[in-house]
Order: C-alpha cells, then sequence, then structure tokens
C-alpha cells in the first residue's frame, strides 16, 4: 500500500457521496462535485491527516510567492499535475515496503521477539500502555479494545503516534513538538467549503519558509526514515534543525517502529471495515530520533520561550478556552509567538474575517498518559499590523479581568463548601473551565467591538470596561448558585453561603480588578463624596 498512489483517505464529497481518495485525487470533480471533508473514526485521526495533507502538499508543490499561492487557491490544480508532484517522493510512502516503509525502521524486522511485539493498540495515544496494564490501573480506558486495524487505520495511526508522540520512558522520544502538541490550522468559515481550499490555506510560500539550501535532493533529511543515521545511538546527542530540512518538521518520526503484516484477514475494529487484510502487532525499540531542544518551529503551532529555548504550547485540563486565544492568535512577541500560518495571515494575506477560523486542536497529556482529546473553533479577527499592540493590550486588560473573576469564583466555592478547619477535597479547576465556557460568546463579541473601535479610533471607554465587569460578576454569581445551593438544605452552612456569595462581589469590584481593567481607584484617604439625598 503506497499512500500517496492508493486510495486509502475516506472523505465525503458535496453530493453526500462517501468513497476513498488517494491524496493526488483530493482536486477531483472539485467543480461539480468537490470533496468537502475528511471522515475518520477518531478525531485525533482527522486532524493528522490534515496536517497530513498540508505536510505533503507543502513539500512537493509549495508555491514560490504569494501570487502563485493565491493563483493556485484560486484555481485548484488538476489530479494529473498533483500525482506528477507527489510521485516524486511516493518511494517514501510505501507503508510496507521491502526496501523502504512510511515512518518505519525496516531493519527491525529481524529484531522480532517477544519483548519487542507490542499489539497494534499501543500504536493509540490514549489506549493504557504495558505498565498500565500489568498493575491494573486501565480502569477507565480498557486494554484489548483494539485488537485488528485496516491498513487505512494502521497508516492514520501510525503518522497520529510520530507527530504526537508523548514520553513513552528512556529512548522513547517526543515528536520534534514535544508530547501532544496543540496545533492551529486555518479553515474557511463558509459552509460546504472545498477540501483543496481548507489545505491550500495552510500552506506557506518559499519566502516565508526560511528554506535551507542543503545539497543534494534532501530526501532523507525531509524524510529521516530513508536513513539510520539520524536515530540516536550510544553516546551521540540530540539531532538539531540545522541537521534537516526545513520541512522535516512536518515529518516527525521519533520513534523506531515497524508494521507486522501477516496478510491475515478479518474486521477492523477502528473503522469496522469487514473483511479486509488486518494488522495486529508491531515491533517496538528505542533510540529513534531524539529532537530534543533543538529549535524546531513548527508552522502550525504557537509557541513560548523557556529560559533559552522555544517550546510548543500544549492543551491543558479543561480544554481550549479563550484565555489563551490572544497567545494563539495575536502574540508575536520576544517571548510567545503565534503559529506562523496565522502570523502570515494576520499581516500578509487579505481576506474577510467572515471567512476564517482557527482550528485548534491536541492532546492534554500527563507525562506518557492521554488524559483527554480537546478541539475548538475560534475566530481570527483581522486586525491591522498597526493596531495589533494597542489590541493586544485592551484585550490582555479584559482578559485578565475574566482571570481573575474565575479566580474568585473557585475560591469561593470552595469557601462556602467548606470551613476553615475542612481541608476542600479534589480539583475544583472545572469551575473555572465551567465560566470560562458561560463567558465565552460574549467575550468574542466585545473582541470583535474592540477592534472596530480601533479602526474607528474610538476609545473602549470606562462604561464599557464597567459593563464587562458586571457581566463577568453576573455569570460568576450564576454558577456560585449552581454549585453552591445545589445540594439537600440539610448539608449546607447557610451563613457561610451567604458570606461566600457576598465576599464573591466584593472581591470582583475590588481595587485589584479595577486596576487590571484600567478603572480609576477611589483614594481611600478621601473621604466619599455626599449624594444629593445624603447631604440633605
Amino acid at each position: 500500500m503506497n499512500l500517496l498512489q492508493d486510495k486509502w483517505i475516506t472523505i465525503v464529497r458535496k453530493n453526500g457521496e462517501i468513497e476513498k481518495i488517494a491524496p493526488f485525487e483530493i482536486t477531483g470533480k472539485i467543480g461539480t462535485n468537490p470533496i468537502i471533508e475528511i471522515i475518520t473514526p477518531r478525531p485525533d485521526f482527522k486532524g493528522a491527516l490534515y496536517q497530513f495533507l498540508i505536510g505533503l502538499f507543502q513539500t512537493v508543490y509549495a508555491p514560490k510567492d504569494e501570487s502563485e499561492w493565491e493563483d493556485r487557491l484560486n484555481r485548484p490544480p488538476k489530479p494529473e499535475i498533483l500525482k506528477l508532484e507527489t510521485d516524486k517522493v511516493a518511494f517514501a510512502f510505501d507503508l510496507f515496503g521491502k526496501k523502504i516503509r512510511f515512518m518505519q525502521d525496516i531493519r527491525l524486522q529481524s529484531e522480532m521477539n517477544e519483548n519487542s511485539i507490542k499489539p497494534i493498540e499501543y500504536l493509540l495515544i490514549d489506549s493504557p500502555g504495558k505498565s498500565t496494564t500489568e498493575k491494573n490501573r486501565d480502569l477507565f480506558v480498557k486494554r484489548n479494545r483494539i485488537m485488528k486495524t485496516c491498513f487505512s487505520c494502521s497508516a492514520s495511526a501510525l503518522f497520529t503516534m510520530q507527530i504526537n508522540a508523548p514520553e513513552g520512558g528512556s529512548g522513547n522520544y517526543t515528536s520534534i513538538r514535544g508530547g501532544g502538541p496543540l496545533t492551529t490550522i486555518v479553515k474557511n468559515n463558509t459552509p460546504n467549503q472545498d477540501l483543496w481550499t481548507e489545505i491550500w490555506l495552510n500552506i506557506i510560500s518559499e519566502p516565508f519558509i526560511n528554506l535551507k539550501k542543503l545539497p543534494g535532493k534532501n530526501f532523507e533529511k525531509i524524510f529521516p526514515w530513508l536513513t539510520d543515521k539520524f536515530f540516536k545511538s550510544e553516546g551521540s546527542g540530540n539531532i538539531s534543525s540545522n541537521e534537516l530540512h526545513s520541512y522535516s518538521v512536518y515529518w516527525s518520526n521519533p520513534r523506531r517502529i515497524f508494521l507486522i503484516n501477516n496478510n491475515k484477514i478479518g474486521d477492523c475494529e477502528i473503522c469496522s471495515a469487514k473483511q479486509t487484510v488486518i494488522i495486529e502487532d508491531f515491533v517496538a525499540k528505542n533510540q529513534g530520533i531524539n529532537y530534543g531542544n533543538g529549535g524546531w518551529i513548527h508552522p502550525l503551532s504557537p509557541y513560548r520561550l523557556d529560559k533559552e529555548n522555544w517550546f510548543c504550547h500544549h492543551p491543558h485540563p479543561g480544554g481550549i478556552t479563550y484565555d489563551s486565544w490572544a497567545t494563539m492568535i495575536y502574540e508575536n512577541s520576544d517571548k510567545s509567538k503565534n503559529a506562523k500560518i496565522v502570523n502570515l495571515f494576520n499581516e500578509h494575506r487579505t481576506f474577510k474575517e467572515e471567512q476564517t477560523l482557527i482550528w485548534a486542536f491536541g492532546y492534554d497529556m500527563d507525562s506518557m498518559t492521554a488524559r483527554c482529546w480537546y478541539e475548538s473553533l475560534i475566530p481570527l479577527y483581522r486586525i491591522p499590523p498597526h493596531n495589533i499592540e494597542k489590541y493586544e493590550s485592551t484585550i490582555s486588560t479584559i482578559l485578565s479581568a475574566a482571570t481573575q473573576v474565575a479566580n474568585h469564583l473557585q475560591t469561593k466555592v470552595k469557601d462556602a463548601w467548606f470551613n476553615e478547619r475542612q481541608k476542600p477535597k479534589g480539583d475544583t479547576n472545572y469551575l473555572k473551565i465551567v465560566f470560562f465556557k458561560a463567558t465565552e460568546s460574549k467575550f468574542f463579541t466585545l473582541a470583535k467591538s474592540i477592534r472596530d473601535d480601533l479602526q474607528s479610533e474610538t476609545i473602549f471607554d470606562d462604561s464599557e470596561k464597567l459593563n464587562w465587569l458586571k457581566y463577568l460578576n453576573e455569570e460568576s454569581l450564576k454558577i456560585f448558585d449552581q454549585y453552591v445551593e445545589s445540594g439537600s438544605i440539610e448539608y449546607e452552612n447557610i451563613q457561610r453561603i451567604v458570606n461566600a456569595r457576598r465576599d464573591l462581589t466584593l472581591w470582583n469590584f475590588g481595587d485589584k480588578i479595577k486596576k487590571a481593567i484600567g478603572l480609576p481607584i477611589r483614594d481611600k484617604k478621601q473621604p466619599k463624596e455626599k449624594t444629593k439625598n445624603e447631604a440633605i
């Protein structure tokens, strides 16, 4: 099976037809019955296949400049043209080749033994590992859920693992972006948009990709599984970004894996394909490619600077909420950077803002354990470059206020639940997540309004700031009431609840939060001005 020449990606067309295609067929029937989406049995497979296609066409069909990029967006190439380009690297994409295998170490076929052979479910990031099953800790995600996979699902699982690889013990390295990276993909907000447009929006023209001109055809420096010289050996160090081609970031290959194909027939336990050739096991060995802290920057991920190294952002417990929106979309400073593709849209590509969204997704990882898969569609508002700094500053103030209210809510709910002598039990961070989800729509409406005000040179004034605080307070009280007053009255301390609720409002309008949002603070040394009624 060749992943560039054979039909293995399941798609749906505009008229509802479902079929499998080879990657070069993505533009087939685009004028009459275009492909509008990839269909996968798992959300992580879908995110991975988008990245597979983006990485593929970035590698073999990158536009020389923005003019050529726009031309191919508006006049998609025929499948025959794409086939000519993908055929040039098809030799690197054989899933079960005799000499080269896609993202696999061909040498491992001679190292099969009881210790090296693993069940196919170990390729799924959310499956319990060997240590978990041996200790009988697979309480929620059970072992032996997936024992047989078809070729398509095996390829998807392999690619998903390599580009998201979490920590895996000694010598089992993380992906080029670390374990479970946050990915941000630009999407078109037009209903039933064709898949080619969705993919091409995320292709970067050569002037913005900072290509390294390496000697030769460089195939092994783009697709590192073509050679064994990048695998870590005794005493060798990390691979740096200077040793590989710029496009290698799309083809992360930290794990040494070899799929075992015994030509068995069965039903796929992921996609339910019937009576097909299935894969049950693979060989795994440590000491793959150690990307370490090699200065890798992936165009689809935001980064933060920690000391001297850039690290990819990762999803956190609770999901992708708006408190990190500004960082993901607009941040481009010495300490934090949005994804290169997002920055390209912010500064160079002109679209009506209603047409573009950001699809953010990834695994929330706890070391080698996948806690949850998160994804979210968030707006990409167009901000003129000369206004971005002012916009970020204003957004940071309203985000600071929202974050403080979320923290106040969490603290005061615990105060209502527990007395001073009791130690609060359990994780209550979910209260903040509930708050951010409840206020998300209003936040994005306000963020758009602030953008519009900047363009018309209107100031985000104190009355608007106060209205935002009032709204945050109202929502925090609703959530407080929902969680505190939902129990049986005989088990509640009414006075403690009343005090906590009162304090929540006082905190939400306190000097600290007013200062954060830029509201004036009354000088406590000055006597309070009497109202007209008080004077009488």
